[in-house]
């Protein structure tokens, strides 16, 4: 079927074009909301700046198609193939979009607001600037996709996985990434403030200048990660293992850090003031010219530790 074909068809009031094969047909800005292309092949056809509202394209092959500028708004996209399709400032607010594959997709600047990305493979997609606020990521694969500056506000990412993807600059205010894989993920000067990061794994991360107020980090692994300069007033660390962890500089004041790990962690210049740490571990950690009240320091395990004044603690 060609793009006149089809046009002449959904013009007389067809819906439901089935398993058709429109691969490298020119639909640019074509008019086709709400319309039924279930399993239909659309390898490398030109949808740019069309309007699919509500279009229902589940199982659909759109591999290496161009949608810029277009609108999906409600649009039906389970289990579609989207691999390395040019989405770019298109249109997917609310889109269902569980278990699509997309795969090296561009999405910059794209609106992918309230959409249900459940389960659904992003890896190496670039998102830089996106509309995610609200967006359904739980289990879903980011692994090195770069979200630079992209708005994650409110998101739903139980579970996800964010391995070595790029967040620089982003917003995760109020998100929920609770267990969620993102080891060696950089999230340089991100805004995660009151975010919940409840046993995610940020081993080897780069959180430099991040701002962690309020923020959820119980039982995180923090292993090795950089959290220099970061703002984490009020934060819970409780449970969390934050050995050899950098917080050069960063500001915990009011945070939780019951029975936390900072074994042989960097806390030079460190803010801790009225922080809680019971039952802490800071075995060979340096503190050196760290703010705190030594009294806080109480059943708190400082063997080797590097005090604030420059003392080490023997065992």
């Amino acid at each position: 079927m060609d793009a006149k074909e089809l046009l002449r068809r959904y013009a007389t009031g067809e819906r439901d074009f089935g398993a058709v094969d429109l691969s490298e047909v020119n639909l640019h800005e074509a008019d086709l909301r709400g319309a039924t292309l279930r399993k239909a092949v659309l390898i490398g056809v030109d949808l740019s700046g069309a309007n699919l509202i509500d279009v229902n394209l589940n199982g659909v092959v759109l591999r290496q198609s161009n949608l810029r500028e277009a609108c999906l708004s409600g649009a039906k996209l389970s289990g579609t193939d989207l691999s390395e399709v040019d989405l770019t400032r298109a249109d997917l607010s609310g889109a269902n979009l569980w278990r699509a594959t997309l795969r090296q997709t561009i999405l910059d600047q794209t609106n992918l607001s309230r959409a249900n990305l459940h389960e659904a493979n992003l890896i190496r997609a670039t998102l830089t600037a996106a509309n995610l606020i609200g967006a359904n990521l739980n289990a879903a694969n980011l692994s090195e996709a770069d979200l630079s500056t992209a708005d994650l506000s409110r998101v739903h990412g139980i579970g996800a996985k964010l391995h070595r993807t790029i967040l620089c600059g982003a917003n995760l205010e109020r998100a929920d990434f609770s267990n969620a894989v993102l080891q060696e993920a950089d999230l340089s000067r991100a805004n995660l403030s009151a975010i919940n990061l409840g046993g995610a794994n940020l081993s080897q991360a780069h959180l430099n200048g991040v701002n962690l107020t309020g923020a959820n980090l119980s039982c995180a692994n923090l292993i090795d990660t950089k959290l220099m300069l970061a703002e984490m007033r009020g934060a819970r660390l409780d449970w969390a293992e934050l050995t050899r962890a950098n917080l050069t500089e960063a500001d915990l004041s009011w945070a939780s850090l019951r029975e936390t790990n900072l074994s042989a962690a960097i806390l030079h210049q460190t803010v801790l003031t009225e922080v809680d740490l019971s039952f802490a571990i800071l075995r060979g950690a340096d503190l050196s010219n760290a703010r705190l009240n030594l009294g806080s320091l109480k059943e708190t395990n400082l063997n080797w530790a590097i005090l604030p004044q420059g003392t080490v603690r023997s065992s």
